[in-house]
């Protein structure tokens, strides 16, 4: 590896990997994205190639980071990566933008929330597409089978269950969430 691979690159990456069973070059949601990117750098040896980490925290949905959010819109901005909007299939999603995450700078530095009860999508672009490549050569050929196993054991799970995972792995992530029990079953 020439580069150093930061986290607008692992995005790339996790768009791109192919696994049976999926749209390749897609994820739904900010949410999924957010979590497949919190288990990326948890569960694989993605620290032995990533050269920075998201800088997780425990917040009110679970483990959040600012720095996905940057990075998205970062890789929109540069026609990376389609950045679309559009209505929630699954309330779960629009958890983070119900309670201000991810909010849009509007004019004059005056801050506008995102419908709430949209998703954002991500897509590579044809620009995506070709940077997604550089990236994959930078890689060995067994961080790319470990990124394909992983979208293969992650990515096609139900959002809700992939989040009740991250819950039950990471207790120290829900100590903030307000939707700890909802999600965990359980009462207070």
């Amino acid at each position: 590896m020439t580069e150093p691979l930061e986290v607008d690159d692992a995005i790339v990456l996790l768009l791109g990997t192919p696994y049976a069973g999926s749209d390749s070059g897609e994820i739904r949601g900010i949410t999924r994205l957010e979590k497949l990117l919190f288990l990326l750098e948890k569960e694989t040896d993605s620290k032995s190639w990533l050269t920075e980490n998201a800088d997780f925290e425990a917040y009110n949905f679970g483990p959040f980071s600012q720095k996905v959010y940057q990075a998205v819109d970062t890789l929109a901005a540069a026609e990376i990566v389609d950045d679309s909007s559009q209505p929630s299939e699954d309330s779960v999603d629009s958890w983070e933008s119900r309670e201000g995450i991810g909010l849009d700078s509007g004019a004059a530095g005056r801050t506008q929330v995102r419908d709430p009860y949209t998703t954002r999508d991500f897509k590579l672009t044809e620009r995506g597409w070709r940077y997604y490549e550089a990236l994959r050569r930078e890689l060995s050929p067994k961080a790319l089978d470990e990124l394909t196993e992983f979208k293969k054991k992650f990515a096609g799970l139900p959002l809700r269950q992939l989040v009740r995972y991250v819950y039950l792995r990471y207790d120290e992530y829900t100590k903030n969430s307000l939707i700890r029990d909802d999600i965990l079953g359980t009462t207070s």
